[in-house]
C-alpha cells in the first residue's frame, strides 16, 4: 500500500505540473528568442537553400548554433576573425570538418593500402596516427585563420591611421570633419579604405555619425583602436574644436604606436640576423676543427 502511494502520489504531482506548468524564467526566454532570430537572420543572408546544401554545409551549420548556444564568447572570437577574413562561419566549419575527415581517415587508408602490398603494418598504429592527424589538420586551420585575421587587422589599423591624419591636415587647412571624413575616404586605395569608406557612407542614411559607424565595424571585426575612437570622439559632443583635438591626439597616438611595432619588428629581424650569422659562424668552426681532428686520429 505503501508503495502504490508513493507512485500516485508522484503520479498526481506530474498530472499537476503537467496542467499547471511553471513559468519560464524570463532571461532564458529572451536568451532564446533572440538565438532564434538570430539564426534566422543568418540563414536569410545565405544563398544556399537548406535543401541544396551538402552534407558537411548541414552538419557544420548544426555544429556552428550548438557552440554559439555553449560557447558565445569563443564563438564571438572566431566569428570576428571570420568576419574580417570575408570567411562566412558555415563555410569554414565545414571545411575545417572536411580536413578532421581526411587527417582522421587519411592514414587508415595509407595503412590498408599498405597492407594489401604486403608490408604488415599493425592495423593499432592506423587509429592513432588518424586522430593525431586529424588534430594537426585543425590546429593548423584555425592558427591560419588567427594569422590571417591579425595580419588583416594591422592593415587595417595602418589605413585608419593615415586615413586619421589626413583627416586632420584636411581640418587644420580649414576643412570641417563632415566634409573631410568621406572626401578623404575616398582617397585610399584597398580594402581597408574601402571598408572604411562604406562605414561612412552609410551613416547617415542608417541614422548614426561616422563614429558610431565607425565603432561598429570595430565590433564587427574586433579591432580596438575603432572602437577607442569612438569612446574618445563620442565624449566630444560634436565640436568642431574637441573633434579636431581629439582627432590630432588619436593620430598622434597611433603613429607612435606604429613606430613601436616598426622598431620591434625591425629588432626582432636584426636579432635573427644576429642569431643566424652566429650559428653559420658555429658550423664553420666546427667544419675546420673535425677535419683537423679526423686528420689527427687518422695521421
Amino acid at each position: 500500500m505503501l508503495i502504490v502511494s508513493a507512485i500516485a502520489g508522484l503520479g498526481l504531482v506530474r498530472l499537476h505540473r503537467l496542467a499547471f506548468p511553471a513559468a519560464p524564467p524570463l532571461v532564458d526566454q529572451a536568451a532564446r528568442w533572440e538565438r532564434a532570430r538570430a539564426r534566422a537572420g543568418r540563414r536569410a543572408l545565405r544563398d544556399v537553400a537548406p535543401e541544396d546544401q551538402t552534407w558537411s554545409q548541414r552538419a557544420a551549420e548544426w555544429f556552428a548554433e550548438h557552440l554559439r548556444t555553449r560557447r558565445p564568447d569563443d564563438m564571438q572570437t572566431y566569428e570576428r576573425d571570420l568576419a574580417i577574413t570575408g570567411q562566412p562561419m558555415e563555410e569554414w566549419l565545414a571545411k575545417l570538418l572536411v580536413w578532421f575527415l581526411v587527417g582522421l581517415l587519411g592514414p587508415v587508408a595509407l595503412v590498408l593500402i599498405a597492407n594489401a602490398g604486403g608490408l604488415g603494418v599493425p592495423m593499432l598504429v592506423a587509429p592513432a596516427l588518424g586522430l593525431l592527424a586529424a588534430i594537426v589538420a585543425v590546429i593548423g586551420e584555425v592558427k591560419d585563420l588567427r594569422e590571417k585575421a591579425a595580419k588583416r587587422r594591422e592593415e587595417l589599423c595602418d589605413a585608419l591611421s593615415d586615413f586619421l591624419d589626413l583627416v586632420v591636415m584636411a581640418m587644420e587647412g580649414g576643412r570641417s570633419h563632415a566634409d573631410a571624413l568621406p572626401d578623404i575616404a575616398e582617397i585610399g586605395n584597398g580594402w581597408a579604405f574601402h571598408t572604411l569608406h562604406d562605414a561612412i557612407d552609410n551613416a547617415r542614411p542608417n541614422g548614426m555619425t561616422p563614429w558610431q559607424a565607425l565603432g561598429e565595424v570595430g565590433e564587427r571585426f574586433g579591432v580596438v583602436e575603432l572602437l577607442d575612437l569612438r569612446a574618445a570622439l563620442n565624449l566630444a559632443q560634436d565640436e568642431g574644436t574637441s573633434i579636431r583635438n581629439t582627432l590630432i591626439a588619436r593620430a598622434q597616438s597611433m603613429r607612435e604606436a606604429r613606430l613601436h611595432e616598426a622598431e620591434g619588428r625591425a629588432n626582432k629581424s636584426t636579432d635573427a640576423m644576429r642569431n643566424n650569422l652566429m650559428v653559420m659562424a658555429l658550423v664553420a668552426a666546427a667544419y675546420v676543427i673535425l677535419a683537423r681532428v679526423l686528420f689527427l686520429f687518422t695521421a
